[in-house]
């Protein structure tokens, strides 16, 4: 669904090698060096490499390159129809859906090209796939880094860490790349079945039609095997040749599946999706792969429209030769006999076995990910599955530390988004943001109007109404002080973040000693989120205090307990005061609590500290929070506590003065883990992603004194 058929990859793990000679003295190519490395390298430029290469090319200061062992671009020639049309509009184009303003878009290509105009009338979404190869073949032509003729051979590195050293052969030479980060853009290849074997010479892959189809149309008989829309593109093809030969069309496949392509299934290439389906079980997401061949994998509802239709003109042809589909039906073995072909088949079914007998097979069966024989040498230092293939995290790095990442090969980890053209843009936003350590591109994460494995809120919480702000902030009277809350600026406010997260009495926050990047990335990823938010709480103009306000259902705690609607989740760190003022926490919750429940859509407030900490338990009690129940979390057993509006009104009429039970001796800022060894904070997840974890430790509640 979606996605358009992913051409043969170049073969860069194979390949004769090259002896080393000496570089031209006028060769001037940036290669970098194991002390000033590339930024980026990235290995094969189909669509998604040549989409990276587009967008890193304006970002200034960025050194990076895109290999390819290819002459040049071209993009499933031998199914480039005249009148054969992508999948997806031409949104999914290598840039738009990350900047709608490059100068690489599909539009501008029009624009320049003098086709704007015609296809203004045409009025279709969907590109012609010929003027898609010949956009990106423009777009290769004029974007900087890319290196036809560059085979890879292998990738190491020396140290076990610090740049990647990858091993290039280009024009009869082998040179040596440097790189910070190393991007796998490599796709698939054809797909050939064992079965056919011993008739290879007699088989056609359907990448390879177009430069076959004039001696094809010569043959007595043609035989097309698989059922997606490159075997529906072959069949209807042959079907319209002039004297052309008898065709067979067998698949194994229930049926000749149409492409699903309503608008909500359309939403399964999405990141809401991609959330839903990285958190499932290996075994799960393969499954699911397995059982929807009708998302991505059918044809298309015009294409089945024009094969009925020529069928249907083709009945009344006497001298037409026979025709016959039959799906359900299993290749078991092939064998040349009397100069022709003979094919055996089963029927999955009744398990009938039948031979027939023809000239010629178009194998329409799909691709495969290409070797990646050239990461062997460092296959210890890559994330793998229990299968060995590579297992990119949500934001598609495959690495222990995060700098390699992967633009295909991933259909078992990232479902339907891997291979769709219309993802392609979003997910090289998603390297680039980590290349770079800011983000050049603003990315959607949100994105669909239905969920996916949960019941979500009715809306995200707590939404404030535009009379509650006032010069950008809210404010909140409460125990007679007057706070102040304003969303947190990841670069305003990042020396404070940073100064209060990585001091040790944050501990819990994992971000003690962290440089000031990975407290900004973490609250730039907040910012985008939804249904997380972030707040500085101010007094007399003086920041005392963060607080971050969540929506369970979409948080960890969904997944191990029974979110209701209407809950709401926050976390509080108090920062150390010079001239610590009594109270201070206990007004800093309630102003807390007052701030969130101001959305009447709230109707119950959500802490889950470790059972163990006892301190900060009695903290929460005395704000009126009721222990309900424990649940396992990740990193800890937590204490699942609740206070509902009423409570918090009625505590609100109270001019309660009283120290909090227990908490006498909590420090500001200390965190909410007992003080022993075995509570240490977890480390940040690999992902990221508030769908899954909360990217760092937010699992206890910050309420200090």
């Amino acid at each position: 669904m979606g996605a358009a058929p992913t051409g043969p990859a170049s073969p860069h793990g194979s390949g004769n090698r090259a002896s080393a000679r000496t570089p031209d003295a006028g060769d001037t190519t940036d290669r970098g060096t194991e002390g000033a490395p590339l930024d980026l390298l990235c290995v094969g430029v189909g669509p998604f490499g040549l989409g990276l290469a587009c967008l890193a090319d304006p970002l200034p200061g960025l050194r990076a390159a895109f290999l390819d062992a290819a002459d040049g671009f071209d993009w499933h020639p031998g199914l480039l129809f005249e009148d054969a049309t992508l999948q997806v509009p031409f949104l999914a184009d290598l840039v738009t859906m990350a900047d709608p303003t490059s100068r690489f878009s599909f539009l501008q290509w029009l624009k320049e090209t003098g086709g704007l105009y015609p296809f203004y009338v045409r009025e279709s979404f969907y590109p012609l796939r010929r003027d898609y190869n010949a956009y990106c073949r423009w777009a290769a032509g004029r974007v900087r880094g890319v290196r036809w003729g560059h085979r890879v051979t292998a990738v190491t590195r020396p140290s076990g860490a610090g740049p990647w050293r990858v091993t290039v052969q280009a024009r009869g030479e082998t040179r040596t790349w440097w790189t910070r980060h190393l991007v796998v853009g490599t796709g698939t290849v054809p797909h050939r079945l064992p079965q056919l074997d011993a008739v290879r010479d007699a088989t056609v892959h359907a990448s390879d039609y177009l430069p076959h189809r004039p001696a094809l149309a010569r043959t007595r008989h043609v035989t097309v095997v698989g059922s997606g829309q490159s075997a529906a593109e072959v069949f209807l093809d042959l079907l319209r040749a002039p004297d052309g030969p008898a065709v067979d069309w067998i698949t194994r496949s229930p049926r000749f599946y149409p492409m699903e392509y309503s608008k909500l299934s359309l939403e399964l290439t999405s990141p809401d999706y991609l959330d839903h389906f990285r958190a499932l079980p290996e075994a799960e997401r393969d499954r699911l792969n397995a059982s929807q061949p009708q998302l991505h994998r059918g044809i298309s509802d015009e294409t089945i429209e024009a094969v009925h239709e020529a069928l249907y003109v083709r009945r009344g042809d006497a001298d037409a030769a026979s025709v016959r589909l039959v799906a359900a039906t299993e290749l078991t073995d092939a064998w040349h006999e009397d100069g022709r072909t003979v094919l055996r088949w089963r029927s999955t079914e009744n398990h009938r076995v039948r031979e027939t007998v023809t000239d010629a097979v178009v194998a329409a069966t799909g691709y495969r990910p290409s070797a990646l024989d050239w990461l062997a040498p460092v296959s210890d230092q890559l994330t793998l599955d229990d299968a060995g293939r590579l297992s990119p995290d949500r934001y598609h790095r495959a690495s222990v530390d995060g700098t390699v990442h992967v633009l295909n090969h991933g259909e078992h980890t990232h479902a339907l988004t891997a291979p769709d053209l219309g993802m392609g843009a979003l997910r090289n936003a998603h390297v680039l943001a980590h290349v770079t350590g800011r983000r050049p591109y603003a990315t959607e994460e949100h994105t669909t109007f239905q969920s996916f494995g949960q019941i979500p809120q009715g809306r995200g919480v707590p939404r404030l109404r535009a009379e509650q702000w006032r010069d950008g902030a809210v404010e909140v009277g409460t125990r007679g002080r007057r706070f102040s809350l304003r969303p947190v600026d990841p670069e305003r406010d990042l020396p404070l973040l940073h100064e209060w997260l990585s001091a040790p009495r944050a501990q819990a926050w994992g971000l003690v000693g962290a440089p000031a990047e990975d407290v900004a990335r973490e609250y730039h990823r907040m910012a985008a989120a939804a249904g997380e938010d972030a707040w500085i709480v101010s007094e007399h103009g003086s920041p005392l205090a963060l607080l971050e306000t969540y929506d369970p259902a979409r948080s960890p705690l969904a997944d191990v307990w029974p979110v209701r609607d209407g809950d709401a989740g926050l976390h509080l760190f108090v920062a150390p005061a010079t001239r610590p003022v009594p109270g201070t926490t206990r007004a800093v919750m309630a102003a807390a609590l007052q701030f969130v429940l101001a959305d009447p859509a709230v109707q119950r407030v959500l802490v889950e500290p470790d059972v163990r900490n006892e301190r900060i338990r009695a903290v929460n009690r005395w704000a009126g929070f009721r222990e309900v129940g424990e649940c396992r979390l990740p990193d800890k057993t937590a204490c699942v506590s609740v206070v509902d509006r009423a409570t918090v009104a009625a505590a609100s009429a109270e001019d309660a003065t009283d120290e909090a039970p227990g908490a006498a001796d909590a420090e500001p800022g200390a965190h909410e883990r007992p003080d022993d060894e075995g509570a240490r904070p977890r480390a940040a997840a690999s992902d990221g992603t508030h769908g899954q974890t909360h990217g760092i430790d937010r699992t206890t509640t910050e309420v200090t004194r």
